[in-house]
């Protein structure tokens, strides 16, 4: 299976107002990212949702409200494939695990532009209720209350039947109830800050992204990264690090985990097994990285 970079995905539904209403029969889409909001309701299916810094469990029932430019990936469960003779003695470290997706969550997304709430709008006191809700989903918001899923599958009905300006003001109900909802989860224990970020991942970083996502699983040295993008270490590491706030090696990491945690979640692999795919030379410091980004040990997250 083929892991993709965070992608900048330009939202391209034939949209002919800012707001839309989006229908995924399954999610494909790799690590992406887009200036819309987006509100999703899970309409079948199980599995992991990756929100900015944050990794969370989701079901048929829930629904995520997610920040303009948040990284997100909504992981559903999958099947190992394994070949007839296919034993775990014959697995190595780098080996390519092969993995047959077996699609069946699905969704339901209304997504819209920032360009609907300027500042001059949202610092109304009227408003003041809709810029917490938006602020607060740089973190990713997840929502439970009893009966809101019905409400806002109703709410999309009308919204599809509804002129224009009448999809704005349904909008604005469907925030005005999320706002009132009692159980709320933040997705991520940090809000994904995009103030110091560019907003499209653009070279040299888009091209440091690609060769991390290409090479993760073998052994990175950071010379062999500076000579694909063309540059000095030392420069580099500086205009990356000024880019994404981040390290390449912390990138690196992230990215290990993330592949991690999908042979965990769908997979018999041994957790040792699991750490030399993923590109661990030591299983030592896959539990160390693994407990710092998730704030789980691989054992206690596949538990979950």
């Amino acid at each position: 299976m083929e892991i993709m970079p965070i992608l900048e995905r330009k939202i391209a539904h034939k949209m002919t107002t800012l707001c839309s209403h989006i229908t995924y029969p399954e999610f494909v889409l790799p690590l992406h990212k887009h200036a819309e909001y987006e509100l999703m309701i899970f309409t079948h299916g199980s599995g992991k949702q990756f929100v900015g810094e944050g990794v969370a469990p989701y079901a048929e029932g829930d629904v995520a409200l997610i920040g303009s430019n948040v990284p997100h990936l909504h992981l559903c469960k999958s099947r190992m494939k394994s070949g007839e003779n296919a034993g775990k003695e014959e697995l190595k470290p780098g080996l390519e695990t092969e993995l047959e997706d077996r699609l069946y969550s699905s969704g339901e997304a209304i997504q819209f532009s920032p360009d609907l709430f300027p500042s001059s709008l949202l610092n109304l006191p009227d408003y003041a209720h809709i810029s917490e809700l938006l602020s607060k989903s740089q973190y990713g918001i997840r929502f439970y209350d009893e009966g809101l899923y019905d409400e806002l599958l109703e709410m999309m009905k009308a919204f599809d039947s509804s002129t224009h300006t009448s999809r704005l003001i349904i909008l604005l109900q469907i925030l005005d109830r999320l706002h009132h909802c009692k159980e709320t989860q933040l997705l991520s224990s940090t809000a994904y800050n995009n103030a110091n970020r560019q907003p499209e991942l653009e070279e040299p970083v888009g091209r440091i992204y690609t060769y991390l996502y290409n090479n993760f699983r073998e052994k990175v040295v950071l010379k062999d990264v500076a000579d694909f993008v063309g540059q000095n270490p030392t420069s580099f590491c500086r205009y990356f690090k000024k880019s994404t706030d981040k390290s390449i090696f912390q990138i690196l990491a992230e990215i290990r985990i993330e592949y991690a945690c999908k042979l965990l979640a769908n997979s018999d692999l041994t957790i040792t097994e699991v750490a030399f795919s993923s590109g661990y030379n030591t299983p030592t410091l896959f539990f160390e990285q693994f407990q710092k980004i998730i704030h789980l040990t691989p054992a206690e997250y596949r538990r979950e």
